[in-house]
């Protein structure tokens, strides 16, 4: 059954103290399953010379579930008194964990079967391609990509087209990094390139600089086959360095923000690349104003997603009955109702829809702001506990049959995992409204199939020497 997955080894030793270590902390229970998720989810969803895309999606989520239990851990006190809606923590925070268990369980029922690479012929097949013409058509993609935004704006039917077609960028960054590091080329320009791009990327509404960090641990990850405490130094100074950076972050988010959209309350920006990082520039060199502590504090609170969740089961079915899967299939009918056929299809206002179902007054849209459930949250108010892991669990089987598609289906191997690489970000945040989460997912495989039938054998062809 585990034929195909990763093999723990002397790891194992290592979880198991520190499952030990966890009865022993202020939360013991909770500590002791929040961890044990993680060699759970490695054994089920890693695979053997396959991108841990799967693994590594479900672990961003299990980070906004249980990041506060550990933190309170850390500071000898109740996990519920770090929450503004502490009266059902611990109800949100079981039935969101359990939640991700479920969905592991569903993903590992379609996968546990697929056949399997040998390493020498993922080499063999990456060196048919030519380095030079690789870098050469992933820097058009960086200068392309923001003309796709523009595009996305001025033709709103076909927004979800254009933002889904810039995904095949970090298909072509899966070569760019992959070729660099397998054959352990010169990586000044690599390096350069990504510099650059994660400066630029500091340019926009939204925090996308952490995209490139995500997509390059799971790739080296992938490519590097042993470990030196160099590699394991490395890892860790990325880790801490991405952590860092968010924490600061969240202190400039919110006047940085307001200058991008000229005061306007609208997630748009108004001002240039340079403007805009020389404002960044000004307000970072504040950030020695900012208390460590408080600026955990700070980003905890925005990472971990159980607090509106607990809001909701205090609410529903007290005060709203159970909706017994009308949000299921509203968010369904929706992928069959595209905005460029039916313009007046109801704009989704998930602040709207979350203070529907908590009754707690939140800033919504007017405001620049979005408040939204989560997927797991809209589950449970539809069917409830455990009711809600139905649902979920079968997501879970939608998500193994897709990673299956893809991997099976691509124009060859190469391209499987290339696309696998934006396959991450479909199935990485555990806040995701249910109706973006299926329109995002349905999407995504239709650009997929259209650009592996029609784009893909024509870049394959002018990539290989």
């Amino acid at each position: 059954m585990f034929d195909h997955s990763i093999k723990l080894g002397s790891l194992k030793i290592g979880i198991g103290v520190i499952l030990a270590l966890s009865l022993l902390t202020i939360n013991p229970i909770a500590t002791f399953f929040g961890i044990l998720f993680v060699p759970f989810a490695a054994k089920l969803l890693w695979r053997k010379n396959e991108p841990p895309i799967l693994f590594f999606g479900l672990l961003i989520q299990w980070s906004q579930v249980c990041l506060k239990i550990f933190y309170a851990d850390y500071l000898y006190k109740d996990f519920g008194s770090l929450f503004t809606y502490y009266q059902n923590i611990d109800k949100a925070y079981y039935y969101s964990l359990t939640s991700l268990y479920v969905i592991c369980i569903g993903i590992f029922v379609i996968i546990r079967k697929l056949p399997q690479l040998e390493r020498p012929d993922f080499k063999k097949h990456l060196e048919n391609y030519n380095l030079k013409k690789i870098v050469t058509l992933y820097i058009a993609a960086i200068f392309f990509t923001p003309f796709l935004i523009v595009f996305s704006h001025v033709i709103p039917g076909l927004q979800q087209f254009f933002i889904k077609v810039q995904d095949l960028k970090w298909a072509i960054f899966f070569f760019f990094f992959t070729y660099y590091f397998v054959f352990d080329k010169n990586k000044k320009l690599f390096y350069t390139v990504l510099t650059g791009e994660i400066i630029f990327s500091l340019t926009g509404y939204f925090s996308s600089f952490k995209d490139f960090f995500i997509v390059a641990i799971v790739l080296y990850v992938f490519v590097k086959r042993t470990y030196t405490y160099v590699n394991y130094a490395l890892f860790g100074l990325l880790i801490v360095l991405l952590f860092n950076l968010m924490i600061v972050w969240q202190y400039v988010k919110p006047e940085y923000r307001s200058y991008l959209s000229g005061g306007e309350s609208a997630q748009v920006v108004t001002v240039s690349k340079a403007d805009a990082l020389e404002k960044l520039y000004e307000l970072t060199g504040n950030a020695s104003n900012l208390k460590y502590e408080d600026g955990i504090t700070n980003l905890l609170d925005r990472l971990t997603y159980i607090d509106i969740f607990s809001a909701s089961t205090s609410y529903v079915p007290l005060n709203r009955p159970h909706e017994h899967g009308r949000l299921w299939l509203d968010a369904i009918k929706r992928i069959f109702m595209p905005r460029i056929l039916f313009p007046d299809k109801a704009v989704i206002d998930d602040t709207e829809k979350t203070i529907t179902y908590t009754g707690v007054g939140f800033a919504g849209a007017s405001s620049g702001t979005s408040v939204s459930l989560g997927y797991v949250t809209e589950s449970y108010i539809d069917f409830g506990f455990p009711g809600m892991l139905i649902p979920l669990l079968l997501w879970g089987v939608v998500i193994g049959l897709s990673y299956k598609i893809i991997l099976l289906k691509s124009y060859n191997i190469i391209w499987g995992f290339a696309f696998l690489v934006p396959f991450i970000f479909q199935i990485n945040l555990f806040e995701t409204a249910l109706d973006k989460l299926v329109g995002s997912f349905f999407a995504f495989f239709l650009i997929y199939i259209f650009l592996n039938k029609f784009v893909i054998p024509r870049l394959d062809h002018y990539l290989k020497n």
